[in-house]
């Protein structure tokens, strides 16, 4: 084979996996390139070129610089880093370098629209990813572990060297993290102090460790020290539990003002696991028992004063609110147990008395995302023998919905069947908005606080106008609630809210309580 051939077999094998190639010096000054160079970003001065000069820092977006250095650092004769995310011009793309060790020169390959680039240093992509990095490493059999990496530097960081510096400090630490624990493991940066690390039990934390030593060498920190403690994975949990038990413990430490040590990490996290399981047990024992006492609140038309529904609400024995069980339950995976009980219980209730009022039963978003849970629910629904539009269901935003398109699935084929979508609390959180765009709910209840400030807010008055306003715009029907007084139930009458909920119209009564709402008498708006 002649060594063109050679030269352009190794090309195309090259240009299968990347879509640009680039050779550096050791000082990381572009020679040589090939490829889509044109989405290397801007050359330094400004123009499109091929790069050769350039420094490859200045070609990739500032906040990717950090990895880079700490890849370049990484890097050794004879071995390949990466892939590693980093963004050029704002866009997502995947970068390894290697050394082949008979020179001075690094060769990096860089794919575009990276599909599988992890969120590593990402603030926010610890909670998002974890959950499935341990879940994904328990299916393989890896042994998983959770560490905290601390800088020791006496005082605060950004007080002692500056918030430049103390930002620089931070991406270059969660770089090398990012690259220590690899695409299978998730980081999160805690503060300027401490990074948050789920990884594989293989992890060299002993050369992370030292790695931060030597960045910390170029910053003004005196004799800043690192520290990293580590606790092992609970398979008995799930992964979800685990993540949260461990973020608990890291911060229970540090409110305490005690130093973070292994013993105090695994100590914590272990108590906290063990109140899980109690918890976990105690309730799971409780719904499957039926040793609940549902309630109903009255939902009525605030032009008739007449109850339209009952919103159905969980009570432990003796008519104990359970809301400081619901989080537990959404975190634990009960809820999905919870809403199920909850539908069979209205169900019977419609089921044996036609003239029986109307319900509304609260579904979380995480039961509306598993899909185990999906189908045994509509299955549910499919068999029932009511009128239909007796029942309906109340989304709440107590947990996010992270797979916006499955819940909208299953939401559709709740609504397909004849009952009515509810979205609850709307107006709580930036994700009321969201939800709104992304499920056809048919009814809007706005969230409590907007309602009973109305009256002596004149800023909360026009937000809360603007919601009715954008629901009337779209045929959503509005819900307002927490009305404790009648001119708060004229004012929201006014501002043109369909139906109104609380204590001016009745408190929660047991469900067995019930009586048709025809012959109860209800006040007048």
């Amino acid at each position: 084979m002649s060594l063109v051939e050679q030269r352009n077999r190794f090309l195309s094998f090259a240009f299968a996996s990347a879509d640009i190639l680039v050779e550096t010096d050791s000082s990381c000054r572009i020679t040589y390139t090939a490829g889509a160079v044109a989405a290397l970003g801007s050359s330094q001065a400004g123009t499109d070129s091929d790069g050769v000069g350039d420094l490859l820092e200045s070609r990739i977006d500032r906040t990717s610089r950090p990895i880079l250095k700490a890849l370049v650092r990484r890097l050794k004769p004879g071995h390949r880093l990466g892939p590693v995310r980093i963004t050029i011009d704002g866009r997502e793309a995947q970068l390894c370098g290697w050394s082949l060790g008979d020179d001075s020169r690094i060769r990096w390959s860089i794919s575009l629209n990276a599909m599988h680039a992890p969120d590593d240093v990402d603030p926010q992509a610890f909670e998002r990813s974890a959950e499935g990095a341990i879940a994904s490493a328990r299916n393989t059999g890896t042994d998983m572990a959770m560490s905290v990496l601390r800088i020791e530097a006496g005082d605060d960081i950004e007080r002692l060297i500056g918030p430049a510096n103390a930002e620089q400090l931070r991406t270059s630490v969660a770089a090398s993290c990012a690259l220590a624990i690899g695409n299978d493991g998730v980081a999160r940066q805690i503060d300027a102090a401490r990074t948050a690390l789920i990884h594989a039990r293989s992890v060299d934390l002993a050369g992370l460790r030292d790695e931060v030593m030597a960045t910390l060498k170029g910053f003004d920190l005196g004799e800043a020290d690192v520290r990293i403690e580590s606790v092992c994975d609970a398979p008995e949990l799930e992964p979800e539990i685990a993540v949260q038990a461990f973020l608990h413990a890291i911060n229970e430490a540090a409110d305490s003002g005690k130093a973070l040590d292994v013993i105090s990490l695994q100590e914590t996290a272990d108590r906290l696991m063990h109140e899980t399981r109690k918890r976990m047990t105690e309730l799971r024992t409780t719904i499957a028992g039926r040793v609940i006492e549902p309630h109903a609140q009255p939902i009525v038309d605030l032009e008739t004063g007449k109850v339209h529904h009952y919103e159905l609400l969980l009570r432990l024995p003796g008519g104990r609110p359970i809301e400081e069980s619901v989080g537990f339950a959404e975190s634990t995976g009960l809820i999905h147990e919870i809403d199920y009980a909850m539908t069979e219980i209205a169900a019977q209730f419609l089921r044996d008395d036609f003239d029986r009022p109307a319900l509304a039963v609260n579904l979380s978003g995480k039961s509306l995302t598993n899909m185990a849970w999906a189908k045994k629910f509509l299955a549910l629904l499919a068999d029932l023998k009511i009128d239909r539009s007796r029942l309906m269901f109340e989304l709440t935003e107590t947990a996010s919905v992270k797979n916006i398109k499955t819940a909208n699935n299953v939401i559709a084929k709740i609504r397909e069947r004849g009952h009515a979508v509810c979205l609850d609390d709307f107006g709580a959180g930036a994700a009321g908005f969201h939800y709104l765009r992304d499920f056809p709910a048919d009814v809007v209840k706005i969230d409590g606080s907007y309602v009973r400030n109305a009256s002596r807010s004149e800023r909360d008055t026009i937000l809360l106008r603007g919601m009715i306003d954008l629901c009337n715009a779209l045929g959503t029907e509005t819900v307002a609630e927490m009305i404790e007084s009648e001119a708060s139930a004229k004012l929201m009458r006014e501002l043109g809210v369909r139906y109104g909920q609380g204590f001016y119209f009745g408190k929660p009564v047991a469900l067995k309580e019930l009586k048709d709402p025809r012959i109860n008498k209800t006040r007048a708006a």
